[in-house]
Order: C-alpha cells, then structure tokens, then sequence
C-alpha cells in the first residue's frame, strides 16, 4: 500500500499556537488515542502479515508523521524566535536599528522595555523549547509501546525504520 498524505492540520502550524500550545497538545492527544493507545484492539482484527503491513502505512505512519511535523514546526519556529532575539530583534519591533532611534527624552522608559521585551522572548524559547523536548519524549515512549504491540501481534520488523523509510518516501 502506498504511503498516504499527512493528516497534519494546517491551522495548528501558527507560531501563537506554538507560544500556547493547549491546541496542539489536544491534537497529540486525541491522535496518540486513536492510533497508538488502541493499536492492539485494531490488530485483533487483523489476519496476515500483509494486513498488518497496510494497518501500519494508513493508520500509524500519517498520525506519527502529523505529530513529528507539528511538534518540528514549534521547534524550527523557536529557533527562529531565539537568532531574531539574539539579534536585538523583538517580535514587535523590525530591527536593531529601533533601540538607537529610541529618543530617551520622550520615553525614558523606552530601552528598559525593549530589553524586557528580550528577555521576555528569551523566556519563551526556553518555555516552547522545553514542551519540545516533553512531547519527543512522549512521542518516543509512544512509538516504541506501539512498536512492542506491532512485533508482539504481527510479526518481528524494524518499524522505526520502516516509518523512517516511509517517510523520505512522501
């Protein structure tokens, strides 16, 4: 059977969704539910190697690749968040060139704010870089229970490379 498309739901990838991730952290949920925690009702139903082989391409690999890209999506979009800080840039601001153009006789407040404003992006780095390393955990735990219930009802495979293959297919 052929790999099929990713489920990934386009309107998780936004960076506020990244900054407060309740949204995608109840798509992981509901997908690691339907897929992964059931997987050993579904292959009871399941009779030869070749069902199993098709139950794995359609059912496993798109909700482990919808997970990976969501979860690759907030860490890129940290990474990117973290070289405009490093750089003086603030999300609200377009470049360094700002902080020189504050004029301390209007706002004598200004460069206290631009440097709270960096520290606060800082803050959310670390918070998003942090739920990142969490739910890879998570996905890895995950992925090898599956794995365990896959060997044990269908037959022995390297599914982690198979999922790897599969996906360098798409």
């Amino acid at each position: 059977m052929a790999y099929k498309e990713s489920v990934t739901p386009k309107s998780l990838l936004t960076p506020e969704n990244c900054h407060s991730s309740s949204r995608i952290r109840a798509f992981l949920r509901l997908s690691r539910i339907a897929t992964d925690d059931t997987i050993r009702q579904h292959l009871n139903e399941v009779k030869s190697s070749k069902e199993c082989d098709n139950y794995f391409e359609s059912k496993i690999v798109p909700q482990w690749e919808a997970r990976a890209s969501i979860i690759q999506y907030c860490n890129d979009y940290a990474i990117h968040l973290r070289q405009e800080t490093t750089k003086g840039n603030t999300v609200m601001q377009s470049s360094k060139q700002d902080l020189e153009s504050f004029d301390l006789r209007v706002d004598p407040y200004a460069v206290k704010k631009y440097n709270q404003q960096l520290e606060g992006q800082y803050s959310q780095c670390n918070s998003i870089d942090n739920w990142v390393k969490n739910e890879r955990v998570v996905e890895d735990i995950i992925r090898e229970q599956t794995v365990d219930v896959l060997n044990d009802k269908c037959y022995y495979q390297d599914w982690i490379e198979e999922f790897k293959k599969l996906k360098n297919l798409a």
